[in-house]
C-alpha cells in the first residue's frame, strides 16, 4: 500500500499531567533489554524474570530504542483519527461478530453505553494478508506507523521472546519462529480512547471502565498513558495501580504465552477504573501493541526442562481441550464472545470461550 504524497499537519500531542492523588502503586520490575547484547546481560535478565514472574504479570521494558518523540507522534495520529467525523470512521469498521478486530470499533450508545465506553482503531501487520482500506489520515502517515510497528515487533517483542525461551530452557529461537512477522496472523497496533463519565454514571458501574480480564495474545505493550486507571491484580487478589511514565513501556503477559509456557508465564489480570478526581474529566487516550502467535500455532505447552521440573501449571483438562486449538481460533472466539455482550446479543457475559475452556471474570 502506497502512502499519499500530501500530509496533513498533525496537532502536537501534549500528555495530561500525572495525578497528584496518593494512589497505591504496584511495584514493577524494569527489564532493560539493551543488556541482552552485553556480556552476562541475558543471564542477569533471566534471573530478574525468575524473581518477579509470579508476583506481577506487568513489567516495564526499557532500553527499547523508541524515543518519546516517536511515541508522541503516534499519539498525535491517534488524536487526529478520533477527531474525524463518526460517519467517516464507520466506513472502516471491523467485523467483531466473526472475531476480526482489524479497523474501527465505535463506543456503544444508549442502553449499551455502560458496557463499552471506548473507541478503537486497530492497524494490523503490514503484510499482503492485511491490505485493506484506511482513512486518508492513516494513509498519509502509513510509513511512519509501519516503521513504529515493525520496531516493536523486531526490536522489542523478539528479544523478549528469546529471553523467555532462555528462561524456559528451550531453543532461544523457538518462540521467535512462531511469531514470524510475514506469516499469517493477527498482530496489531491499537489507538484507543475512553471517554469520561459523570460521577453518577460511573457509580452505577462500580467505577469500572473495563472489568478485570486477561488479554488473549502473547504480549501486550502499553505506551505512556498518564491518566491513572490501569490496575493489576495482586497475588492476594487486591488491586494496585500501574504507573505510566515517559520512556518505559508497560508490558503484560497474555493467554497465548501462558498456555505455551504451561502456565509458568501467567496471563496478567488487569482492569481500568475511573481515574482519580484530578483526571476524571479527561479522555484516556491509549497506544497499545498486541503481539500474537502465528495463526496456525497450536495452544499447547512447549517441551521444557523447566516445566518438567516444576510441572505444568495449567489444569490438565484445560490443556487437553486446547491442544488442537490454534492461536487464530482462540483470538476469534474471544473477540466474537465479547462482541455478543457488547452489542446486546446476550444479556450476560458468557463464560465459555472455546472447546470447553472458560474465561474468568474478576469483578
Amino acid at each position: 500500500m502506497t502512502a499519499t504524497t500530501t500530509t496533513t499537519t498533525l496537532r502536537s500531542y501534549i500528555a495530561p499531567p500525572q495525578t497528584k492523588e496518593k494512589l497505591d502503586w504496584a511495584e514493577l520490575e524494569a527489564l532493560d533489554i539493551s543488556l541482552l547484547d552485553q556480556p552476562g546481560g541475558k543471564q542477569a535478565l533471566a534471573n530478574q524474570v525468575l524473581s518477579f514472574i509470579n508476583k506481577n504479570g506487568f513489567f516495564y521494558v526499557t532500553g527499547h530504542g523508541l524515543t518519546n518523540h516517536q511515541v508522541d507522534r503516534q499519539y498525535s495520529i491517534a488524536q487526529a483519527f478520533f477527531d474525524l467525523p463518526l460517519e467517516e470512521k464507520l466506513q472502516y469498521s471491523c467485523d467483531t461478530a466473526v472475531g476480526d478486530f482489524r479497523g474501527y470499533k465505535p463506543r456503544s450508545t444508549g442502553e449499551l453505553a455502560a458496557r463499552d465506553n471506548d473507541e478503537r482503531y486497530n492497524i494490523p501487520k503490514f503484510t499482503l494478508e492485511h491490505e485493506r482500506p484506511h482513512p486518508e489520515l492513516i494513509l498519509q502517515h502509513y510509513e511512519e506507523i509501519k516503521d513504529f510497528s515493525l520496531h516493536i515487533h523486531n526490536k522489542i517483542l523478539l528479544p523478549l521472546l528469546r529471553l523467555f525461551a532462555y528462561v524456559l530452557e528451550i531453543d532461544e529461537e523457538y518462540l521467535v519462529q512462531i511469531h514470524r512477522y510475514e506469516a499469517k496472523g493477527l498482530e496489531y497496533l491499537r489507538y484507543m480512547q475512553y471517554y469520561p463519565r459523570t460521577v453518577e454514571e460511573d457509580a452505577k458501574l462500580g467505577n469500572l471502565w473495563a472489568k478485570g480480564h486477561t488479554d488473549y495474545n502473547t504480549l501486550t505493550f502499553l505506551f505512556h498513558q498518564p491518566v491513572a486507571g490501569l490496575q493489576v491484580q495482586q497475588p492476594d487478589n487486591t488491586w494496585k495501580y500501574v504507573k505510566s511514565e515517559p520512556g518505559p513501556i508497560i508490558v503484560n503477559i497474555a493467554d497465548a504465552l501462558e498456555y505455551l509456557s504451561g502456565g509458568f508465564l501467567k496471563s496478567t489480570v488487569h482492569r481500568v477504573t475511573r481515574p482519580p478526581p484530578d483526571q476524571a474529566d479527561k479522555p484516556r487516550l491509549g497506544l497499545i501493541y498486541f503481539a500474537r502467535p502465528e495463526a496456525e500455532v497450536k495452544m499447547k505447552p512447549v517441551q521444557s526442562p523447566l516445566l518438567e521440573r516444576l510441572g505444568l501449571q495449567v489444569p490438565a483438562a484445560q490443556l487437553k481441550a486446547l491442544e488442537e486449538v490454534t492461536a487464530e481460533d482462540w483470538a476469534r472466539a474471544r473477540i466474537a464472545k465479547d462482541h455478543r455482550f457488547r452489542t446486546g446479543i446476550v444479556k450476560k457475559q458468557e463464560t465459555e470461550i472455546l472447546a470447553g475452556v472458560h474465561q474468568k471474570y474478576y469483578d
